[in-house]
């Protein structure tokens, strides 16, 4: 037997949640990960670092965030054979794409990036499927009986955040976002990230939150604006499977404790039709106390 210690970088990413680290195990039948027969070996708290006793033979050890989304966030690290003590670091990035995957540090091998892209793919489409299922949901709705019913305002509260939207819209829950709203056409995903989450993170200002945010996604094309009295950038991405494309509308705002990425979301084709009532939408938003 040897040692492996893992140390999960503390970071204001996904700091909630504790990671599940799981060893190949080709006699155990308890999870495939990537197709990989896996045992769980422990877990992992933002900030935390653990020993673990593992074979001598070469195996992969994967880190994910639950069993629900191992498809899309996982990540893996290839253990050479041996008998020496292991160290292994790394920590969770920002990518709703992936989840907000943990990522191992020194770990850019062309098997690993090959997975890191397929499981971004993955949580795209996971992504589009999520808001195209508000979207023809909320049309089935909306060409019923309500079709010819004149939109109202109506407000919406979450975790210290309001904001007006229509009550064309419903609260639904989207996992690594702190709340989203859908309606028949546009959806709404917000993100709430403490400043306890990383040291120093307070004195972000919200253009460098933002430029944060893009780099971590490596949007490109995105630059961070502020008009309006509002701080945002907007990007595209298209559905591999359905070929739609949407177009986000992301703001960020910053509270006395947490910085808040709140993102507007259409196709692409609508992007007229919305754009002045998502930026009403984005400026209705305030924080309590």
């Amino acid at each position: 037997m040897r040692n492996l210690t893992i140390k999960r970088t503390k970071s204001f990413v996904g700091c909630l949640g504790k990671m599940k680290i799981y060893i190949e195990d080709p006699t155990s039948n308890e999870l495939l990960i990537n197709n990989t027969p896996c045992r769980k070996i422990g877990d992992l708290k933002n900030g935390e670092e653990k020993t673990f006793q593992i074979e001598e033979q070469a195996v992969k050890v994967f880190v994910i965030a639950d069993k629900l989304s191992k498809g899309f966030c996982n990540e893996y690290y290839q253990l050479s054979d041996g008998q020496e003590d292991l160290f292994l670091s790394g920590k969770n990035r920002f990518n709703p794409a992936t989840g907000n995957a943990f990522y191992f540090d020194n770990n850019e091998t062309e098997d690993v990036l090959a997975n890191r892209k397929r499981s971004k793919k993955k949580g795209l489409i996971v992504l589009a499927v999520a808001a195209v299922v508000g979207l023809v949901f909320g049309y089935l709705i909306g060409s019923g009986a309500f079709s010819d019913k004149t939109p109202e305002a109506k407000t919406f509260s979450s975790d210290g955040m309001s904001i007006t939207l229509t009550d064309e819209f419903r609260e639904t829950d989207i996992k690594n976002y702190t709340v989203t709203y859908d309606s028949r056409n546009v959806a709404v995903f917000a993100l709430k990230e403490s400043f306890s989450l990383a040291e120093g993170f307070e004195d972000y200002t919200l253009k460098e939150y933002a430029d944060a945010v893009i780099q971590a996604n490596k949007l490109s094309g995105a630059a961070t604006k502020t008009a309006d009295g509002l701080t945002y950038f907007e990007y595209e991405f298209t559905n591999p499977e359905t070929k739609d494309t949407y177009h986000y509308f992301s703001c960020v705002y910053k509270t006395d404790d947490a910085f808040w990425l709140i993102q507007f979301t259409t196709l692409s084709e609508n992007m007229d039709l919305y754009a002045a009532q998502m930026k009403a939408w984005a400026k209705s938003v305030t924080f309590a106390d």
